[in-house]
């Protein structure tokens, strides 16, 4: 009887190690496992309901699509699950001609702290299903960052196996981030698709769950910018910043969560009063604001900026506003390698020292490039020719996320590889 029960103990034992290192490694489900399950589904799919960060805490916003035949939709909001109490929100709709579909938007506020909402909304003469999303505390804001999951950018198989390779890896990075817990938003540094008028790609980068329960901050990439079927998608805040140009997809716009102002820039535009506009309309708007973020497209400071064309515009056009509103952490994306600067100020390396992995009231500013999220392509890193601002450079060819951590007087950035999910960088900003 006793060996029996040491047999079964080891092989519970061996389960819960062999559970865990599954979890670990990513290998959450197969691709293969993974499209048979799902890809039927997911293919007809015709685009969900996206949330957006609202102007600060107390809001959120709504966007979704519905066919030219069916005008009407509607949203209702409440703290019940069987939405016995909720609110229908006033829906804003137009017709979009490129996709030959309505677009609707809309705003809930007055929302509490630490709360759990649920919602549900109407389209195409049916209701969908009841979401849910939690609202955040004052203590502490987390923010999911990612980058290039570029639905349709794989180059190998056909058109359908490319989506699926990208889709799959979008999800399970996703779904990897999401099991650390505490995400209040997500926010993605553009080339969420590879092809700006497709709404097969947009649809199955909109399909994944978690879109339902945490806004997405998304950036205009350099797949995204030349078409406004990017503005159709998401209602972003504060994106009426009156600017002397901007692209078919739309405006830069900005938001606060707790004491943090968040910055997006649309990184295609050459114009640097348009960028100037946007940070100091965000900077005069929310002034006490104790920690600046920006994120955009195209990183000026990667591992190879001196040799990308587009990094010199950016340092040339945008970075010069970064010193004078001091912004503390600029995200990027685009390069598909992970990069990290040293502090840049004036488009020099400051006298700042990191300690450890540290920076303590540094004069200047961090730049990151994150890598793509979906592991739809890889770029090489000409190890040669780094630029003398970049401290850190990556190419592992694996999907990464980073989580950015912000307290009071903390701000931690970790990046991690989904192949093992482990930390490959972390860094960090302490302002007194």
């Amino acid at each position: 009887m006793k060996k029996t029960q040491r047999i079964i103990a080891v092989l519970l034992t061996l389960a819960m190690v062999i559970g865990l290192f599954t979890f670990t490694t990513g290998a959450l489900e197969s691709q293969e496992e993974w499209i048979e399950k799902n890809w039927s589904e997911l293919v007809e799919s015709k685009g969900s309901i996206l949330l957006t960060p609202g102007e600060d805490n107390s809001k959120m916003n709504f966007s979704w699509q519905s066919s030219f035949k069916n005008l009407k939709a509607e949203i209702e909001i409440g703290t019940n699950q069987d939405l016995s109490d909720a609110q229908k929100l006033k829906v804003r709709s137009r017709f979009y001609l490129l996709c030959f579909e309505f677009t609707h938007e809309a705003t809930a506020s007055d929302l509490e702290a630490n709360t759990t909402y649920y919602y549900r909304y109407y389209a195409d003469k049916a209701w969908s299903e009841v979401y849910s999303f939690t609202t955040g505390t004052s203590d502490s804001t987390r923010v999911l960052m990612l980058s290039d999951g570029q639905i349709g950018r794989y180059r190998k198989g056909t058109d359908e196996e490319i989506l699926q390779h990208d889709t799959y890896g979008w999800y399970k990075t996703l779904e990897l981030a999401e099991s650390k817990g505490g995400i209040n938003f997500i926010i993605s540094t553009g080339d969420q698709v590879e092809d700006s008028y497709s709404e097969k790609q947009y649809s199955l980068m909109e399909s994944a769950p978690q879109l339902r329960s945490y806004p997405i901050a998304a950036c205009v990439g350099n797949h995204e910018f030349y078409t406004s079927n990017y503005s159709a998608h998401y209602n972003n805040p504060n994106r009426k910043t009156v600017v002397p140009f901007k692209d078919p997809a739309g405006n830069g716009y900005y938001f606060l969560y707790n004491d943090v102002l968040f910055i997006v820039l649309d990184s295609n535009v050459i114009v640097p009063s348009t960028h100037r506009k946007i940070i100091k309309a965000a900077c005069e708007a929310y002034p006490d604001a104790k920690w600046r973020v920006v994120s955009m497209h195209h990183s000026p400071y990667d591992a190879n900026a001196a040799e990308y064309f587009a990094s010199k515009l950016t340092r040339s056009t945008i970075t010069p506003f970064f010193d004078e509103f001091g912004i503390d952490l600029c995200v990027s994306g685009h390069d598909h390698y992970y990069s990290r600067s040293y502090i840049v100020k004036n488009n020099k390396v400051t006298d700042d020292v990191i300690c450890g992995d540290t920076y303590t009231n540094p004069n200047g500013t961090l730049y990151i490039s994150i890598s793509t999220a979906s592991g739809c392509n890889y770029s090489g890193i000409d190890r040669d020719k780094i630029g003398a601002e970049c401290d850190v450079w990556l190419q592992n060819e694996k999907p990464s996320y980073s989580l950015l951590d912000i307290s009071s007087d903390t701000l931690t950035f970790t990046t991690y590889e989904t192949d093992t999910d482990s930390v490959v960088d972390t860094v960090s900003i302490v302002k007194d």
